[in-house]
């Protein structure tokens, strides 16, 4: 299994950075059965965390807090817990979005940047004047048509300081082609996170920061003062992770009724009928989609590497980072 691990020494605090529950919403596959993107539940996912290791845990679901609230809601002493969020963030121009994660939010904060979210040069800015911990996951995602690659790149470049150099949900090339970040362009820092979207992959990376209290980490992770270490991404956990959604959206249904408890009994049957007789369809469906978006990602990497060669020797590498400051 490809890894990047360190021996930490004593002193450093760990967080997985990228991680996901039921409240991320309705995800993109098979919407007329309406399954959510994850079917984690903070609690689980908080208890996971910490017995692999995990010293400090956030919660980041798409667009929400949710999860972090709910959570706190039970344990409003937890020292080791602070809140965190995906942002979906459009570049209309670039006919594209990108996620943001931002760190140790507020009710307040959050409701502005989902007010702000449409418009990625006022979210940005906002992130900056509250002094709003954020970083750009998944680079590649978020790419956009080849016309428009290098300015993306600069564009995204000169906005964040932070970027998840360690992804658990992608291969090992894209993740060692953004850890190289910091070397082409000094004052840029790397985070990372599992992105489990299941419990089989929490935790399996993470950020470090030396630190003895939650508040020190963040203000290192603020500072960009940042370990990061983990197992890199490989196409069986990918997999693993669509069918293990499919396969939690029946065990809700039918068993522990946990997420979609308002629907009507009709609905729950035909939809558990349904799931089943749509798993061949799904599988297939899911394993074309997987290797199609693997293919695209190593074409990106490849103009990735491009851009930022041609960034990073053109002599404006040093403007960029000062842009972001």
């Amino acid at each position: 299994m490809p890894e990047k691990l360190i021996e930490l020494s004593d002193g450093f605090l760990k967080a997985d950075m990228h991680c996901h529950t039921y409240h991320s919403g309705l995800t993109g596959h098979m919407t007329a059965f309406e399954p959510m993107d994850s079917y984690n539940s903070p609690e689980d996912l908080y208890q996971l965390a910490k017995k692999r290791g995990m010293d400090l845990v956030t919660i980041t679901d798409h667009d929400s807090i949710e999860g972090c609230l709910s959570f706190l809601n039970k344990h409003p002493d937890a020292d080791d817990f602070f809140i965190g969020e995906e942002v979906t963030v459009n570049l209309p121009q670039y006919k594209t979005s990108v996620h943001v994660g931002v760190y140790d939010i507020t009710e307040n904060q959050h409701r502005e940047i989902q007010r702000l979210r449409k418009n990625f040069d006022d979210t940005i800015a906002y992130l900056r004047q509250n002094k709003i911990i954020h970083g750009l996951n998944h680079f590649f995602h978020g790419f956009p048509a080849a016309i428009h690659g290098q300015e993306f790149v600069e564009k995204m470049i000169s906005s964040f300081d932070l970027f998840e150099g360690l992804n658990g949900a992608i291969d090992k090339g894209p993740n060692l082609l953004m850890q190289r970040l910091p070397e082409f362009f000094p004052g840029k820092s790397l985070i990372a996170g599992s992105d489990a979207h299941t419990l089989l992959r929490l935790a399996t990376c993470y950020t470090a920061c030396k630190a003895k209290t939650k508040q020190e980490f963040l203000d290192e992770l603020r500072k960009g003062e940042t370990i990061i270490a983990g197992y890199y991404g490989q196409f069986s956990f990918v997999f693993n992770d669509a069918m293990g959604v499919y396969l939690n959206y029946f065990r809700d249904l039918v068993f522990k009724r946990n997420v979609h408890i308002h629907w009507p009994l009709w609905k729950e049957i035909r939809n558990a009928l349904g799931w089943i007789v749509c798993l061949p369809v799904f599988f297939s469906g899911a394993l074309a989609g997987l290797l199609t978006s693997r293919i695209i990602e190593r074409s990106r990497e490849k103009e990735f590497e491009k851009y930022i060669a041609e960034l990073s020797t053109s002599g404006s590498g040093g403007d960029l980072c000062m842009q972001s400051r």
